[in-house]
């Protein structure tokens, strides 16, 4: 990732020889290995360096509170090294961490960015998406102090053999550059070529497998599907590393008697909930039916773009609560979900009269169900494009087509149920086609064509360098 950043550098200094660019990495190792590329040390400040420099005054927090118009304590919760609001009872294997140590942690990162951004007088930053709580803060800061995002964000669902990605700018993975091709083509009717592309990247999504090239790459081939660590296969060196991590900095340091209780109950728990996931076909989907499908946890789908929604087993109940009278709701467990969760969260709802779990291809229970309720997940994505009506609960990447249901709350879900599943409203929408395609167009208009991989390190310089020079107003959902 460093390595990529810095081809990301060389190809923006290229192309604006004026740009004047900073590093911000955790380690002071890792300023080494950026010095060893060439950069000039004075460019780099590490995290690891502001936090050596002693503890920050704990009147911090006071301020932290109010100057930012931030829910710090959701930010706080989107982090899965020492929190639990997935509900996972032990299988994530996080830490548990006194006050003191968290509220000392998130000062110790807003300061050192707020270091960062006013002393070189930053006006865009270049980060992950906000899948940890640094990369987390870095949005809620930059946003504060009036500092563009740009998140470097691989995209999944691509045309047959095409790569993909964007840069996402919320925490959202939402993009200025989707809202503002989706509002060029508003209006705009489809040529016979554009058509044809759109057709043939539905054709691609149907038959998506939540693999792609990118991360048949860049990840362990069956990470997710097994229920040990990915880490299992380099076991001691892991453990050498982090033993060596100074949790004040590298606050992602795991307890090694934890995380291998954790691995223990997902293989117990994995073998012995196997009966409660249901069948592999759709046959015992009742007619008038409601799909849910659980997002993988933990992770940013829930923690920081659905964070009100983690606690899922909660969330099924609620749906349950909200459903028309007469409709079952069929959920599905996520296939790397499985060994996650405590047998009582499943049978607990499979006791629920209106409940059915089932194990079958999620496009393949889209299409026999009547409506499809999602988080923040791709099975939204592929939910409209089978053109079934759908509620989003979260935000995303693509939930900006207004063909979708959004929720502020769950008590919202029982009158917008109704409006699908009684009143029919969805199918009287005369122009749903035409506007899904629409959306389509504008999404793949809005993708850099290549994957965010170091080969293609420049690529993402240049798009960096255009996305800088166009001063988009805001349009749409406010990111």
């Amino acid at each position: 990732m460093l390595d990529f950043y810095v081809e990301m550098a060389r190809e923006v200094r290229a192309l604006q020889a004026d740009a004047s660019l900073v590093f911000m990495p955790w380690l002071s190792a890792e300023k080494d290995h950026l010095v060893h590329t060439g950069l000039p040390a004075t460019d780099i400040y590490t995290f690891e360096d502001w936090v050596s420099q002693g503890p920050r005054s704990y009147d911090e927090v006071t301020r932290l509170r109010e100057e930012y118009d931030v829910n710090w304590s959701a930010v706080i919760a989107s982090e899965r090294a020492f929190t639990d609001y997935s509900l996972l009872l032990g299988s994530a294997g996080h830490r548990d961490e006194p006050r003191e140590y968290v509220l000392r942690l998130l000062v110790n990162i807003v300061t050192f960015l707020e270091h960062c951004f006013k002393t070189r007088a930053i006006d865009a930053v270049v980060c992950q998406t906000a899948d940890t709580l640094f990369s987390h803060v870095v949005f809620k800061v930059a946003k504060h102090l009036g500092v563009r995002v740009f998140a470097i964000t691989p995209a999944w669902l691509l045309e047959s053999g095409a790569q993909g990605g964007y840069f996402s700018n919320n925490v959202f993975m939402e993009s200025e550059t989707m809202l503002h091709a989706y509002a060029a083509v508003k209006g705009h009717e489809l040529s016979l070529a554009e058509t044809a592309r759109v057709n043939s990247f539905v054709d691609s999504v149907k038959g998506f497998k939540n693999k792609t090239p990118f991360v048949e790459k860049n990840r362990e081939r069956n990470a997710g599907f097994t229920a040990l660590s990915p880490n299992f296969s380099r076991f001691i060196s892991y453990l050498r590393a982090n033993s060596n991590r100074d949790p004040e900095v590298e606050y992602i340091k795991i307890d090694p008697a934890l995380k291998f209780k954790a691995n223990v109950l997902r293989l117990w728990r994995k073998f012995f909930n196997r009966h409660f996931f249901g069948p592999r076909d759709c046959h015992s989907i009742p007619a008038r039916s409601v799909f849910f499908a659980f997002q993988y946890q933990p992770e940013q789908s829930t923690l920081s773009q659905g964070l009100w929604y983690a606690n899922q087993i909660a969330l099924v109940e609620n749906i349950s609560k909200s459903l028309p009278l007469g409709y079952t709701l069929v959920v599905k467990e996520h296939p790397w979900g499985r060994g996650a969760r405590p047998t009582w969260q499943y049978r607990h709802l499979s006791g629920l009269y209106n409940v059915r779990f089932c194990d079958a291809p999620s496009k393949d229970i889209i299409t026999r169900v009547d409506a499809v309720i999602g988080i923040s997940g791709t099975v939204g994505f592929e939910a409209l494009v089978l053109d079934k009506p759908t509620i989003i609960l979260g935000r995303s990447f693509f939930t900006h087509c207004d063909l979708f249901y959004q929720v502020s709350c769950v008590q919202d879900l029982p009158g917008v149920l109704r409006r699908i599943l009684v009143d029919g409203e969805y199918g009287k929408i005369p122009d749903r086609p035409v506007r899904l395609n629409r959306f389509l167009l504008s999404y793949l208009n809005a993708l850099i064509p290549y994957f965010p991989t170091l080969e293609n390190a420049s690529h993402y310089g240049a798009a960096l360098v255009t996305e800088l020079a166009e001063k988009k107003s805001p349009v749409g959902k406010k990111l």
